[in-house]
């Protein structure tokens, strides 16, 4: 279902404050405070709750409480974006627990992958809010100072990102036109 109005989130500034939350699995915390400090190097203020370590087995909380606590950072006026921490499993299990019209009326920057990605399509897909297919926290630590840079770019950047690969594969030789709808 592609949504009839795409709402773009408004891009972060330095000094903005970015939310973390566990959607889906817990997450290392060695490689969390590493995520930390690389977010708080790219210039944005890194809010990270006390209930964000909870567990329950193999996930991160309850689904209601990693339900609450993504609609709690969407709600909340002083975050400007949302980065998870993990991925993993466990984020198609909250989606009937979020209230996307809400989501909708909060546009953030809101980035994430792997199990995330569930969460990410169904947000733009039921609200029209693009998000971000992007590092996590656990990953920020360990991407290097390029892959730290394309994210600031992509959410905090002033001019359209233009992705191109360096050298492509021909799968299907041939033209293709495609149609709008």
């Amino acid at each position: 279902m592609i949504p009839k109005t795409i709402i773009k989130p408004p891009r972060l500034k330095q000094g903005d404050r970015v939310g973390v939350v566990a959607p889906a699995s817990p997450f290392d915390m060695d490689a969390f405070e590493k995520g930390i400090k690389a977010i708080e190097s790219m210039g944005f203020r890194a809010a990270v709750p006390e209930e964000l370590f909870e567990r329950n087995g193999f996930l991160a909380g309850s689904d209601s409480h990693r339900a609450h606590l993504v609609q709690r950072f969407f709600a909340d006026p002083t975050l400007r974006g949302i980065i998870c921490a993990r991925g993993g499993y466990g984020s198609v299990r909250i989606l009937s627990l979020l209230d996307f019209n809400h989501l909708r009326q909060k546009p953030k920057v809101f980035v994430g992958f792997s199990d995330i990605s569930v969460l990410l399509n169904t947000v733009y897909a039921r609200s029209g809010l693009v998000t971000f297919h992007g590092p996590m926290i656990t990953a920020l630590g360990e991407s290097g100072k390029s892959g730290r840079d394309a994210l600031r770019d992509v959410i905090s950047g002033d001019r359209p990102t233009v992705l191109t690969a360096r050298e492509g594969i021909v799968l299907r030789p041939g033209r293709r036109r495609g149609c709008r709808r």
